[in-house]
């Protein structure tokens, strides 16, 4: 299945994306979130609005409600290319530098002008601007921080009056099945809305990017609300008009099969993108891949499913612990690890400093190893 991410240029050139979720914020950056609510002492701790006192609404309702908070990115990328005379081997290059233009959509999560997009549709730009409903001229957004992993990112804008905004839905409130509202901005098309169910929860997926490392979706809400190019960072709204997640990728070779970053992982990172700029994630120091029945045979192990360590960090927490090259991991810290994405999922439940119990299988034994996780470099 090819997967492509909801991001529109200006040339229809899209850019690919994947995720897992860690949580923190200070409560300053807490209080900024949703002002739809008196901040309790934890507000990120909390479903940030109760459904008491609030009913189901039409979709034509819940549009009215949630549109106006719903918001164009511009992002304004610069690229360079170089060029070259064959006929004089003895001229420097030429490098030329250009500017290319993408469109994207967003959420006002406060009054003050934060604003919740995908990490894609702002990925590289020297310049961002926001379009709001309701005014004539785009704003000047600042970059407040990003995570390429979980591919969310928080802008600022600064408006002259407090801003709509679109409250979170609580995490365990999201059903297979329920009726769900995206709106975005598709191929540059303002406050497109379509309507679907949730077809599917904890949906993994893997997109390769042209310049970045691949994108990983570990957890993620899949819809049949049509997205398309533009819609990415949009929010997917239930009937309460509350957002249960962020669309964000399409299965371009199919129909009816969208994917969302759910609210769990979006309430776990914002307040950390807000109060420091990025996301802290837990870190085991391995590479690794799927186990086959070829790498078993290898290895001479005896288990069926598992992630093989290919390369193990240099003084990283694995290496401390004493995990090798060609161990094959089963289980982390109580959760059973068939395999890459199972692991990455697993890891994504800690955080640096926790010490989890590691179970491998090395040739026909088992050991099991105590290592303490660490904090994800930032080249990495």
């Amino acid at each position: 299945m090819r997967v492509w991410s909801r991001r529109a240029v200006a040339v229809l050139l899209l850019s690919l994306l994947a995720g897992a979720a860690f949580g923190g914020g200070d409560l300053v950056a807490q209080r900024l979130l949703n002002p739809w609510l008196k901040a309790p002492p934890n507000i990120l701790s909390q479903p940030l609005v109760k459904s008491q006192g609030i009913s189901l609404a039409t979709v034509p309702t819940v549009v009215a409600k949630a549109s106006p908070a719903v918001v164009l990115v511009t992002s304004y990328v610069p690229s360079s290319s170089s060029s070259f005379n064959p006929f004089n081997p003895l001229q420097a290059p030429t490098t030329t530098t250009t500017t290319q233009v993408f469109l994207g959509s967003g959420s006002i999560i406060s009054a003050s002008g934060y604003i919740l997009t995908n990490q894609h549709v702002v990925n590289g730009a020297n310049r961002i601007t926001v379009t709001v409903a309701g005014y004539a001229k785009p704003f000047t957004a600042r970059l407040v921080g990003q995570d390429y992993s979980l591919d969310l990112a928080v802008i600022k804008i600064s408006a002259p009056k407090p801003l709509p905004v679109i409250p979170f839905a609580p995490s365990t409130a999201i059903q297979v099945g329920q009726w769900v509202v995206a709106i975005g901005n598709p191929y540059g098309l303002s406050h497109t809305v379509t309507m679907g169910v949730i077809s599917a929860t904890g949906r993994p997926i893997s997109i390769p990017v042209s310049n970045g490392p691949t994108r990983v979706y570990s957890d993620l809400l899949q819809t049949d609300a049509a997205i398309n190019p533009g819609n990415s960072g949009g929010p997917l709204l239930n009937l309460f008009g509350q957002m249960v997640g962020v669309n964000t990728a399409v299965a371009s070779q199919a129909q009816g099969i969208g994917f969302a970053i759910p609210v769990s992982t979006v309430r776990s990172a914002v307040g950390q993108l807000i109060s420091q700029g990025y996301v802290t994630h837990a870190y085991l120091g391995v590479e690794i891949t799927d186990l086959t029945p070829q790498i078993a045979r290898k290895l001479g192990v005896k288990v069926t499913h598992g992630a093989v360590v290919l390369a193990v960090s240099q003084s990283g927490p694995a290496q401390q612990a004493g995990i090798r090259i060609g161990d094959v991991i089963t289980s982390l810290g109580g959760h059973a690890v068939t395999g890459v994405t199972s692991l990455e999922t697993a890891i994504a439940d800690f955080k640096p400093g926790n010490k989890v119990s590691v179970v491998v299988a090395r040739g026909p034994l088992t050991r099991t190893f105590t290592v303490t996780l660490a904090q994800l470099p930032p080249n990495l």
